[in-house]
């Protein structure tokens, strides 16, 4: 019996280290991260302040032009600034809306976990993946006005995480079939979506990693501050 229980113990232990995700010390320069640590539903974190201030006035005209933008306006609200929307107007892409997305109660502390373990924003697609190697990042699709649209949520190592938010011309959507399980009677076009995911999203990472240089110079998911 006492063999028993030293082998469960013993079990569970490696469980447990098995479980403690890869990664380096904290530090600024943001460090890379390992690749490994996509598998892992834990996370290493630190607990900085939250880069960015929800309007355009970060980002420089010079990133915005080497994204392909033409030009940027504010995302208001009644209480605010929501973001910032970097205008395209191409015919894959209309704007990239950038926002802050918090904690959605206080007994969350961070609100990037919850998307890296599927528990919100994760409908139809779930993708982990790391931001220029140096950012936890998770692509989701959500159907904004009912379209499809890539959205790259990024963590940057504080309570709010960072989200990119991929608005596409409708007569491109359409394209892809309906894919919005809304309209579809819950029925997942999952081939589909993985087609629209895969042509659309690369574009928004690209322009994620040029903007976050504005944002969060010498940043990343593991950056001291």
């Amino acid at each position: 019996m006492k063999i028993r229980l030293a082998a469960v113990v013993i079990a569970l232990a490696a469980l447990g280290g098995c479980s403690t995700p890869p990664g380096p010390d904290p530090a600024t320069p943001a460090p890379t991260l390992p690749e490994d640590a996509i598998a892992y539903d834990d996370l290493l974190s630190t607990d900085r302040e939250f880069p960015y201030d929800n309007t355009c006035d970060q980002l420089s005209p010079g990133t915005i032009a080497e994204i392909g933008g033409s030009d940027t306006h504010v995302l208001s609200g009644l209480a605010g600034p929501e973001g910032c929307a970097v205008e395209f107007y191409t015919a894959e892409l209309e704007e990239l809306w950038i926002q802050a997305q918090s904690p959605p109660n206080p007994s969350e502390p961070r609100y990037f976990p919850l998307v890296w373990n599927g528990e919100i924003n994760s409908s139809t697609y779930h993708r982990r993946l790391l931001l220029d190697g140096r950012y936890y990042a998770v692509e989701t699709i959500d159907f904004l006005g009912g379209l499809p649209g890539c959205y790259l949520t990024v963590d940057t190592g504080s309570p709010n995480a960072l989200q990119f938010r991929g608005i596409v011309p409708e007569a491109h959507a359409t394209g892809y079939g309906q894919l919005n399980p809304a309209f579809t009677n819950y029925e997942v076009d999952h081939a589909g979506t993985a087609r629209f995911m895969e042509d659309n999203c690369p574009t928004v990472e690209r322009a994620a990693v040029a903007l976050l240089r504005d944002i969060d110079p010498d940043g990343g998911s593991l950056a001291t501050s």
